[in-house]
């Protein structure tokens, strides 16, 4: 057991060495996206054009006119009701390089956690050619002379910017990269029309997952205990009259009448946005307070320094769990 309490706390300082590298800024890009084309940047971290042209749809024998960002094929259709070819089509750039505190970010990265807002330029680069023929409508650019009569082959044209959301907690480094957790969840695009924002996926916790992990090794750590000093007493049921069972046996319950609960807390705070940070220096107190406890009770009965700091840290853990768990409930 001693040797099992030694490796345990080995690597709890393994994990606190690693998790000082977890990330604390937030994105940055110091490269301008920019459409060159009608003199459109934005600060972020990618730029799309959208184009909507107005054309004739088939539609129950006859035909109606609807505004659509790809080609509607009107071969076949009857004799004033061919759509114009699009003069232009939409397109997306995206910065080369985006960092998080000075490491870049894979670019997995930004396919998993960007997503698309729309957002009103500043149209006062726009070339004289285009200025000729577009006029504000909307957030965007649009050619039809009157935009509540537009005519078929009138164009309607927006811009959306990049942006990323929180990384805190998605995002590990790894060999001087940014790269996503994984397990983490991929936020859907809002939906085009109304860029209304998709339903949010609950996100794994995953720090809270790691540490139920370690204490279920170090559950079975003290099971083995209890399973050696049984076979040496000879004792199915009970403790008989072995002082090291009792002890073991003890041990073992309190394990199973804190640990679970205070686990459950730490993941409802993860996915309830709680910092990683946070998250992870209650898992390590908690660790810590575990193997403090067996370590002390598992010597002698009686009162001991390991027995009371890790019954302490592990009632600062549950303690504080449950107060930030009634804060976010009540706020």
């Amino acid at each position: 057991m001693r040797h099992a309490l030694r490796g345990i706390l080995a690597l709890l300082f393994l994990l606190a060495s690693g998790f000082v590298h977890a990330q604390e800024g937030e994105p940055v890009s110091d490269e301008v996206v920019r459409d060159r084309e009608f003199g459109v940047s934005a600060r972020h971290f990618g730029l799309e054009r959208r184009v909507e042209m107005f054309q004739w749809r088939a539609k129950d024998g006859g035909f109606e006119r609807v505004w659509s960002e790809a080609p509607i094929d009107s071969s076949g259709y009857a004799a004033g009701h061919a759509n114009p070819e699009f003069p232009m089509r939409g397109r997306r750039w995206t910065a080369q390089r985006v960092t998080l505190d000075d490491k870049p970010l894979d670019r997995s990265v930004i396919e998993q956690f960007g997503q698309w807002r729309s957002f009103r330029p500043n149209f006062s680069a726009l070339p004289g050619n285009l200025a000729a023929t577009f006029q504000p409508e909307g957030d965007g650019l649009g050619s039809a002379e009157n935009p509540l009569d537009p005519q078929i082959g009138d164009l309607r044209i927006g811009w959306r910017e990049l942006t990323l959301s929180a990384l805190k907690g998605h995002v590990s480094l790894e060999r001087g990269t940014w790269f996503p957790i994984a397990g983490d969840p991929i936020p859907d695009d809002p939906p085009l029309p109304t860029m209304a924002p998709a339903a949010a996926a609950i996100p794994l916790p995953v720090t809270a997952l790691m540490f139920a992990a370690l204490h279920a090794l170090l559950l079975m750590a003290l099971t083995l205990q209890v399973v050696r000093w049984r076979t040496q007493a000879r004792v199915g049921i009970g403790a008989g009259e072995s002082r090291e069972l009792a002890r073991w046996i003890r041990v073992h319950g309190n394990f199973t009448e804190y640990v679970p609960l205070t686990l459950l807390l730490l993941a409802l705070l993860e996915i309830a946005g709680v910092g990683r940070q946070w998250i992870f220096t209650g898992g390590v107190v908690l660790l810590l307070g575990r193997v403090l406890h067996a370590w002390g009770l598992g010597r002698h009965a009686g009162t001991s320094v390991g027995r009371f700091l890790g019954m302490l840290l592990t009632m600062v853990v549950l303690g504080g769990a449950t107060a930030t768990a009634l804060w976010i409930t009540m706020r």
